[in-house]
């Protein structure tokens, strides 16, 4: 199977450049390359480039760098730590609180949850007929939804266009 089709794309010249191109690609890209003149003249172009930035001198990083990106990491880590740490203690009060409320038998607490996993039930099973319905019914009226916003928008900005102030032009 070749992957070599036409003239060669960017990636094919600069990976001729660098001497690294896939086996299955180097003979015909190679070939090619030396019987195209605007391949060539691609590939010319990344070599000048490639000897250009050869002789560039490397920008020294200041001498705090390390230490600033470590800091910074060590930042992140104790900030992620501390959201950890904060949803286990809420997860360990909601788990503490289930848990006390069972062992003191309250009557009054289990039929409002349950009403209340109910109601979530409800409202997720709700969502996701939204989410079934709702993309068809847009799809299919997408047109008049576009006609009806300019209709809404056009008088909306045109209200708005006479609110700004025309620009004088005052002669002394």
């Amino acid at each position: 199977m070749t992957t070599f089709s036409g003239h060669l794309t960017d990636v094919q010249a600069q990976r001729l450049v660098d001497g690294v191109l896939r086996l299955e690609e180097a003979s015909e890209v190679e070939s090619h390359a030396a019987c195209c003149a605007e391949c060539q003249a691609l590939v010319e172009s990344y070599r000048a480039l490639e000897a250009a930035l050869e002789g560039l001198e490397p920008t020294p990083l200041p001498a705090d760098f390390t230490k600033g990106v470590i800091a910074r990491i060590e930042t992140r880590e104790r900030a992620a730590a501390r959201e950890r740490r904060l949803a286990a203690a809420i997860s360990a009060a909601v788990l503490a609180a289930i848990t006390a409320t069972a062992l003191a038998g309250s009557s009054v607490w289990v039929p409002a949850a349950a009403r209340l996993v109910d109601q979530m039930s409800a409202a997720g099973r709700a969502l996701q007929v939204g989410a079934e319905v709702l993309p068809p019914l847009v799809s299919a009226l997408r047109l008049p939804i576009a006609a009806l916003c300019a209709v809404v928008a056009f008088p909306v900005l045109f209200a708005l266009s006479r609110l700004i102030p025309s620009q004088r032009t005052e002669i002394a």
